[in-house]
């Protein structure tokens, strides 16, 4: 049997919620790789917009 993989897109919003998460579970580690990859999306997310001409 193959395994199906799915994608699944992320939005910098999306990780509001687990950001919430690490830390009510005072995981700072988590939390830092969590902010970090939040911060490099919004920074794709804004130059993509500026690539394809769309202002919010």
């Amino acid at each position: 049997m193959s395994e199906s993989k799915e994608w699944t897109m992320m939005r910098s919003e999306d990780y509001d919620d687990l950001i919430d998460l690490a830390l009510a579970m005072k995981n700072k580690e988590w939390l830092e790789e969590l902010l970090t990859k939040q911060k490099q999306l919004r920074e794709l997310e804004i130059e993509m917009r500026r690539e394809l001409g769309v202002l919010d």
